[in-house]
C-alpha cells in the first residue's frame, strides 16, 4: 500500500455540534477507562449519536470529532455511488466481553466450529478467535474512532461491488484522516489479527490513544473476562494491539 499524506483539519481546527465546541483530547486526559473500554458513550458528551442514515441499525456512537470526518467521507463517497453503511463502531468493554466470551464457550461459533470443544488448549482457542475478534480490554473499537463498514466477510470484497468500495476507501480515506489499520500481512505487518478491509480508523484521534495506551496499560490492566489469563501468553500488546498499519500509529 502506497503511504499516505493525511490530512488533519478537524485534528488542528475547533469544531463544533451542536453549537458547543471542543478540540481532541490531549493524551494526558485520557483515562485508563477511556483505553479499556470502560466507558457510556450515551452519557459522555465527547461522543456522537449516528444518525440512521449512515447505520445498519440505531444505537452506534463515535467521537465527535471522528463522527464529523466521517461523515463527510460519507456523503464524498455517496456521491460517487458507494454507500458506506457503519456495521460497528464504539464497543465498550461489556460489549466486547460479550462477543469474546462468547466465542470462548462456544455459544457463537468461529469458522463453523465449536471452539470450547475443538480446541482445549486455552491460548491456542484465545489466538483462533484473535484472527478478527480482541481481548476486552485491547480493541481499538473502545476509543470511539473506529468503524466497521459495509461488510463484514473478507470474500466480499473480492466481488465487484466489494472491490469498488475498498477501492474508494482505499483512495480517498486518507482525505477524511482515515486509515486502515489491518492491512494485509508482510514484513512490515507480520503480527496481529488478519486484514480487515472493513476497518477504518480516524487516526488524528486513534494515534493519540494508540500511543496513550502504550504508555499507560499494561497486563495486569486486562482482566475481567474468561480468558484473561492468557493475555500475555498470546501477546495481546505486543503482537496485536502494536500489530496495526505503521501509517495509523502516526508512522512515515
Amino acid at each position: 500500500m502506497k503511504t499516505r499524506t493525511f490530512l488533519f483539519p478537524a485534528f488542528t481546527a475547533i469544531m463544533m455540534i451542536s453549537s458547543v465546541a471542543f478540540a481532541p483530547p490531549h493524551e494526558s486526559l485520557i483515562t485508563a477507562a477511556d483505553l479499556l473500554g470502560k466507558i457510556n458513550p450515551a452519557r459522555d458528551s465527547g461522543f456522537t449519536l449516528l444518525g440512521n442514515r449512515y447505520c445498519a441499525r440505531s444505537g452506534h456512537y463515535l467521537r465527535n470529532e471522528a463522527y464529523l470526518s466521517f461523515v463527510k467521507m460519507y456523503e464524498a463517497a455517496a456521491k460517487d455511488g458507494i454507500i458506506l453503511t457503519v456495521l460497528s463502531s464504539t464497543r465498550t468493554f461489556s460489549d466486547q466481553k460479550t462477543i469474546w466470551e462468547n466465542k470462548w464457550s462456544g455459544k457463537t461459533k468461529v469458522n463453523g466450529q465449536d471452539l470450547s470443544e475443538t480446541i482445549k488448549d486455552p491460548s491456542v482457542r484465545a489466538r483462533a478467535i484473535m484472527h478478527y475478534s480482541s481481548m476486552p480490554g485491547t480493541s481499538r473499537h473502545h476509543w470511539g474512532t473506529e468503524v466497521d463498514l459495509v461488510n463484514l466477510n473478507k470474500e466480499y470484497f473480492d466481488t465487484p461491488a466489494g472491490r469498488k468500495v475498498y477501492l474508494w476507501l482505499h483512495d480517498h480515506a486518507h482525505e477524511f484522516g482515515f486509515c486502515q489499520p489491518y492491512t494485509e500481512k508482510n514484513e512490515k505487518r507480520p503480527d496481529g489479527y488478519e486484514e480487515e478491509k472493513w476497518h477504518w480508523s480516524y487516526m488524528p484521534l486513534s494515534a493519540v490513544f494508540y500511543s496513550s495506551y502504550i504508555e499507560k496499560i499494561s497486563y495486569s490492566d486486562i482482566t475481567g473476562f474468561t480468558g484473561s489469563a492468557y493475555a500475555k501468553d498470546v501477546r495481546a500488546i505486543e503482537s496485536y494491539v502494536k500489530g496495526i498499519n505503521g501509517e495509523c500509529a502516526g508512522e512515515k
